[in-house]
């Protein structure tokens, strides 16, 4: 276990260290390398576990877990964390807190269990909502949020970027030493789950020698372990891309860029990029127990399920139903007075058979809840006089037909319910719902106040750096004048079904097209950073209700509007068991709603 000690020495025929503290594409315009291929990397060094560690949110989590487990690596979710220093604890003799406590500090938690996967959540979901209109934390966690959600996680005091380190660096060693005993007393008693950082630079400067080594002694004092971290941002060194997001980051040129905001601290002797085995152990030859504590601490984020996200299956809201009744018999009971104002009593033959059919089918797939939320919803707006309708194959539907979600008759029309619903779908069938779109967040109230306001949220989409964007934001990072700024978007492909004849096609292409110097340097470092996130958007309708609180299951964040948005994307929300409601505002349906007025 953690809380024992050990001595061990790592050597090249031990498995290889494991990565603990790793930021993806994800820790948004802070680091280079992708949830893919960092997964690959570890891979292909050997590596039994990696741990996804991206700042202050968990946007890449379902990313990194599939992708790990396709190349036979145990993913370990985690989150680096900014925190508020505790007021309470000032220098001995000291009224008031001196200034270089004031940054937050960092620490790196790993969940262990399922458990620590949803204080993940609650932690992330707190942090974004610290976060300013332009996504920055102006506010660390307090011990307080710490300790409230400490269960089923690993603490990691975050090595040079932790208050341990910054207290140490200014002389106060019982500064730091209260400072760790906080969180001794948060993530233990014993202090099993707390553990040193250590994190030699590559030139290893007589100071952080020092720093180091006294870490390692208040170890020892306190009984805690210490474990090797090395940051990871980056897979190769990659110093000048990661100005250029620091810059598009800050809105500023590239040589205004603070040190404090690069990964390294603006100190080339700090290295940011992975390191294999070999390089790892010629780093900590000094601590070989810290190196092969790493490996101990990815046994215990080992869940025996072998993840600790939400399995994928579905996961409904929790209805108000009568007495007695479960979905299946709440719904049969509601299809069966439906058909009966439609067809009339006793149902037509063809009626009643058809609607055994579907119900048996339906429950047998579980999605008993779905259809008496929808209806729910439906009958809502047609009570409010909202206008709706629906779209797609759920019009084949004599359930839903009966339940007044649809308002075509599938008997009549000779409609297939199996267009809509067969034994060979694996995911929840699409009941996507229009409505007017001016009266669509009407919709949505309702939906909040019914179900629960911590249980409804907006589903999430990422926002990446398309070509033209990312042209666009690399031109001002560079200091391109607009003439200047056109003419590398001109020498872009323009049309979406492909480039016109004789017109660049490639990279290269683009590239060599352009005149030497700054233009072409320009285009060039655009081309590297396509694609990367650069904000969490809001998906165009998508809507997820949870059983219970939403951060149990999905991290959210508060989006501009004042609605929860999950941290996830649609399809991330459905890999968990959530399954997404559309709720779209056409404005067709506005039009027409209209003119049926006049």
């Amino acid at each position: 276990m953690l809380g024992e000690r050990a001595e061990i020495g790592y050597t090249k025929a031990m498995v290889p260290p494991v990565h603990l503290s790793v930021h993806s594409t994800n820790t948004l315009l802070g680091a280079t390398a992708t949830p893919e291929a960092l997964a690959q990397r570890a891979a292909d060094e050997g590596m039994t576990h990696l741990a996804l560690t991206d700042t202050n949110a968990l946007y890449g989590a379902p990313v990194f877990d599939r992708a790990c487990r396709a190349v036979g690596v145990q993913p370990i979710l985690g989150l680096d964390v900014t925190v508020a220093w505790p007021e309470d604890l000032v220098p001995n003799g000291g009224e008031a807190l001196p200034a270089w406590l004031a940054p937050p500090g960092h620490l790196t938690l790993l969940a262990r269990d399922a458990g620590g996967y949803s204080a993940l959540c609650r932690l992330a979901s707190l942090l974004q909502g610290h976060a300013d209109r332009e996504g920055q934390i102006r506010r660390g966690l307090t011990l307080a949020e710490l300790r409230t959600n400490a269960a089923g996680l690993v603490c990691l005091t975050g090595g040079r970027h932790g208050f341990a380190y910054r207290c140490l660096a200014h002389d106060e060693e019982a500064l730091a030493h209260r400072y760790l005993g906080r969180l001794c007393g948060i993530y233990g008693p014993p202090a099993t789950f707390v553990a040193l950082e250590l994190q030699p630079h590559a030139r290893d400067a007589a100071a952080n020698r020092e720093i180091t080594a006294q870490l390692a002694g208040k170890a020892d004092f306190l009984g805690l372990q210490t474990v090797a971290a090395q940051r990871i941002v980056t897979l190769t060194p990659d110093t000048e891309r990661l100005r250029l997001l620091a810059a598009i980051d800050r809105n500023c040129p590239l040589d205004a860029v603070p040190p404090h905001a690069l990964p390294n601290g603006g100190d080339p002797g700090v290295t940011v990029h992975w390191l294999d085995a070999e390089a790892m152990q010629a780093r900590f030859a000094d601590y070989p127990d810290a190196l092969a504590r790493t490996q101990e601490i990815a046994r215990m984020c080992t869940p025996a399920t072998g993840s600790v996200l939400p399995s994928g299956e579905l996961r409904w809201p929790t209805l108000t139903l009568p007495e007695g009744e479960t979905p299946a018999t709440a719904l049969r009971r509601q299809a069966t007075e439906g058909c009966a104002r439609r067809y009339g009593t006793p149902l037509p033959d063809g009626v009643a058979a058809r609607l055994a059919r579907e119900l048996a089918a339906i429950t047998t797939h579980g999605y008993d809840p779905l259809f008496l939320v929808v209806a729910d919803i439906v009958g809502y707006a047609r009570q409010a006089e909202i206008p709706v309708s629906t779209r797609g194959s759920v019009a084949n539907s004599l359930v839903a037909y009966a339940l007044r979600i649809t308002t075509v008759d599938p008997i009549a029309h000779g409609l297939l319910f199996e267009r809509f619903l067969n034994p060979g779908r694996a995911d929840p069938p699409d009941i996507d719902l229009d409505f007017c779109s001016r009266r669509r967040d009407e919709v949505q109230d309702y939906v909040r106040r019914t179900y629960g306001e911590d249980r409804v949220a907006l589903v999430g989409a990422m926002s990446t750096l398309q070509l033209r964007s990312a042209v666009r934001e690399t031109a001002k990072a560079y200091g391109l004048s607009d003439a200047e700024l056109q003419q590398v978007l001109t020498a872009l492909p323009r049309r979406v079904y492909g480039p016109r004849r004789g017109e660049a096609r490639t990279p290269d292409e683009v590239i060599a097209s352009l005149p030497e110097g700054r233009l072409r340097q320009v285009a060039r470092a655009a081309y590297s950073i396509e694609g990367f996130p650069h904000h969490l958007s809001i998906h165009a309708c998508g809507m997820v209700i949870t059983p219970g609180p939403l951060t149990d299951l999905v991290p959210v964040q508060m989006a501009p509007k004042g609605y929860l948005t999950t941290q996830y994307d649609h399809g991330d929300c459905e890999a968990i068991g959530l399954p997404k409601l559309d709720l779209l505002g056409i404005r067709a349906l506005t039009v027409l709603a209209d003119a049926a007025e006049e």
